[in-house]
């Protein structure tokens, strides 16, 4: 998923980290600019689901 967001231009690499959340289960968090749009389509395609955080800073990708 990082990868593809990378490639198609929707996220910027050095804004974004991953985290382990359980075995197996990742979360990308992107922080400053992004296209939430975009990133929310492609995260359908995927079966993932996409949280922002109330001051709009952060965005959160996991799979549910």
């Amino acid at each position: 998923m990082l990868k593809e967001l990378v490639t198609n231009n929707l996220v910027e690499p050095s804004y974004v980290s991953m985290s382990q959340v359980k075995p197996n289960d990742f979360q990308i968090q992107i922080k400053c600019d992004y296209n939430k749009e975009e990133i929310e389509k492609h995260a359908k395609k995927l079966g993932l689901t996409i949280t922002e955080d109330k001051e709009r800073k952060y965005l959160l990708i996991f799979k549910p």
